[in-house]
């Protein structure tokens, strides 16, 4: 045992370094790779926030994000200039958050806006939605928006009410011609022996 520690500690320093790099090369491998199969994200700053309250934004995020993760400035400027979106990099300024996510924004913004109501060290800074950069304003008007699942919601109502009255048209139709075929049957049935 104190033969491998004496080893581990006499790495070579260029053999150090060169772990380093290969590991910033996989992580910023792995990070475009995600970056450029999200449609949106999400770029927020925190500052004196605990370990706790981190974990909390990430675990109800992680239900309807790819990803949330904390990002060093040199990746983020790398990915953003590779994907041709460097405009964003005025977001990347403190301890920078970013929020991978898939096809439904308003999830993932109004969860944000609401982390901020009861966190004032939060700041939303940015959003890339479909290749355009937008301030942080824009992530609370979007979180104002309904959510597809809503809108979905909404319109099998609103298909539903119309269905239904014509059922009701329809079946009192029904009713009312059984009701006028049964007074005939019944007034034929009267005057059936002298006609």
């Amino acid at each position: 045992m104190a033969v491998e520690l004496e080893a581990m500690e006499s790495t070579n320093p260029s053999e150090k370094k060169k772990e380093v790099s290969l590991v910033k090369r996989l992580m910023l491998e792995e990070l475009e790779k995600e970056f450029a199969s999200s449609e949106t994200a999400f770029f927020s700053r925190f500052d004196r926030l605990t370990v706790q309250d981190l974990s909390e934004l990430r675990r109800s995020l992680e239900k309807m994000s790819k990803r949330t993760v904390m990002v060093k400035h040199t990746l983020a400027k790398k990915i953003l200039e590779k994907a041709r979106l460097s405009e964003a990099s005025r977001f990347l300024e403190g301890s920078v958050l970013v929020t991978l996510g898939p096809q439904e924004p308003q999830r993932v913004s109004k969860t944000l806006v609401e982390f901020v109501k009861a966190h004032e060290n939060f700041e939303l800074k940015g959003l890339i939605l479909d290749r355009q950069v937008y301030e942080g304003s824009f992530i609370k008007e979007l979180a104002k928006l309904p959510s597809r699942k809503e809108l979905l919601t909404l319109v099998a109502v609103r298909m539903k009410s119309p269905i239904a009255r014509l059922a009701m048209t329809l079946g009192s139709l029904t009713r009312s011609l059984a009701v006028a075929l049964n007074e005939i049957y019944k007034k034929r049935a009267e005057e059936g022996p002298q006609a």
